[in-house]
């Protein structure tokens, strides 16, 4: 990419400043219990000192207790092991009942007979919650695809309670079959579903004021459109907002806070350029997004969570998120959705392939290399 490149927006300044002093980056785990490309982390409610951690290739999910005096990796469960890079598990979310339901639900993307497909599935823990139960995954939302690229994976519960899903335009690059704008389709799209009451045709229900519930020209699960790959997201606890990073194509990396029935622009836009009028449409309203970050900052980026731990650090109420490629690590506030400071506060020893946080708001980094990171962002100072 050119040193210049064509728009300059508030919300995608040309530099981005260092912290003079980076967060620190602690190893949450000792060496012997590495992971092999684990892609979530995230503490687990009902049980002390208790971890889920997923990994992408082998089909584990790995049950990690982790106190001040022991540290023991135990499997959880396992759901087949997959050819390296191209498919497998890719998203879990614990229920907000988690701890008396004892249930869960994970994303996973298969081929079958050349054709692909992302699989979102319902598990029940063991009555202990130290394992799966013996009860057989139910099977809750699927969705095909055109390619093998842009599957999302993304899950997580508001704090209505219903169930998001973030799925990819499922390419190829580019999305030459307008996917994320296809209305009629689930690709490129935010998903919002209710799983704790079904209906006459799904073992889900639509929620009552999804944006696009009354209109027979869209799929009624839509929430949000016009997404390349939402990998990852989350709300914020305290203000509710849904916080997403979506990866892009030849140029951008954006940063959007998603709302019911808006489109997020691609492939029309991608950032704050315009990308194609192929799937423009008349009368169309396309949010650009809170930050977006050319080439020369990173090339995949990764969605994090905005901190809500200790409330004297100078990072509460920031949006802390990263890079895959670059390794990079930022901190983002804004107002009103419009950027209002960036920061790049340290570089990962690993690709950040995903973010997790425990009961007391802390925010840790999950490393691809195998690595869960704990980042120090409870006792700062605030730079000048």
């Amino acid at each position: 990419q050119p040193a210049h490149f064509g728009t300059i927006h508030h919300g995608m300044p040309s530099e981005i400043p260092v912290a003079e002093d980076p967060v620190s980056m602690k190893p949450f785990i000792s060496e012997s219990n590495r992971f092999q490309h684990p892609v979530w982390f995230g503490q687990m409610p009902g049980v002390e000192n208790s971890y889920l951690v997923v990994e992408h290739e082998t089909g584990h999910i790995w049950r990690l207790y982790k106190s001040a005096e022991a540290e023991e990796k135990t499997l959880f469960a396992q759901f087949g092991t997959y050819q390296k890079g191209t498919r497998g598990l890719i998203g879990l979310v614990l229920h907000p009942g988690f701890a008396k339901n004892r249930k869960f639900y994970f994303a996973k993307h298969t081929v079958t007979a050349g054709k692909f497909s992302t699989v979102i599935s319902e598990g029940i823990a063991s009555n202990d919650l130290k394992t799966i139960s013996d009860a057989p995954p139910r099977l809750v939302y699927k969705w095909n695809e055109v390619a093998n690229v842009h599957y999302g994976g993304g899950l997580a519960f508001g704090p209505d309670g219903f169930l998001y899903i973030g799925t990819g335009d499922s390419g190829p690059q580019e999305d030459p079959h307008g996917n994320a704008q296809n209305m009629k389709l689930p690709l490129g799209k935010i998903l919002r579903i209710d799983v704790d009451h079904f209906s006459a045709e799904h073992s889900y229900s639509i929620p009552r004021d999804n944006p696009f519930r009354k209109n027979p020209k869209v799929l009624p699960e839509i929430w949000a459109s016009g997404l390349r790959e939402p990998w990852r997201f989350s709300f914020d606890s305290k203000t509710g907002n849904l916080w997403v990073g979506d990866v892009g194509q030849d140029r951008y990396e954006e940063v959007d806070i998603v709302r019911p029935g808006e489109n997020y622009g691609w492939n029309v836009y991608e950032g704050f350029e315009r990308f194609s009028n192929q799937y423009r449409r008349e009368g169309s309203v396309y949010v650009a997004p809170v930050f977006a970050y050319p080439r020369k900052f990173g090339v995949s980026v990764t969605g994090g969570f905005v901190y809500r731990g200790k409330r004297k650090s100078p990072f509460y109420g920031s949006y802390i998120f990263g890079d895959y490629q670059s390794r990079r690590l930022w901190s983002l506030t804004a107002k009103n959705r419009s950027l209002t400071s960036i920061r790049q506060i340290g570089v990962s020893p690993e690709p950040i392939v995903s973010f997790g946080y425990d009961r007391s708001g802390e925010i840790y980094v999950v490393g691809y290399d195998g690595m869960i990171f704990h980042l120090g962002l409870a006792h700062r100072r605030l730079e000048k």
